[in-house]
């Protein structure tokens, strides 16, 4: 989960509509700053070797995935909201999977 480690859990969230666009606000007991943005391979054990970027995922909450190119993060406090903005380069991308 976003931002879950050994110190810190996740207490509650929910999903609201803010401005036509869907918006996750996830509650943590401690504070929490943003996610740094997705670097262009992921690496680890449980991936199996590296993850292109365009194929990393978001998983939030209620199950719903999205890209991690596509996730925008804004830290307040405890409170972690999160929102889906496609970027340019995700919409090329999706086109032009050489981009």
């Amino acid at each position: 989960m976003i931002g879950t480690n050994d110190d810190r859990s996740l207490v509650d969230w929910r999903k609201r509509t803010v401005d036509g666009e869907t918006v996750y606000e996830l509650e943590y007991d401690e504070p929490i700053s943003e996610p740094a943005g997705p670097s262009p391979w992921l690496f680890g054990a449980s991936s199996g070797g590296t993850v292109p970027e365009r194929e990393q995922e978001i998983c939030l909450p209620d199950g719903e995935r999205i890209p991690a190119s596509d996730a925008v993060f804004e830290a307040d406090g405890t409170t972690l909201r999160i929102r889906r903005e496609s970027s340019l380069r995700a919409r090329v991308g999706r086109y032009l999977p050489f981009f």
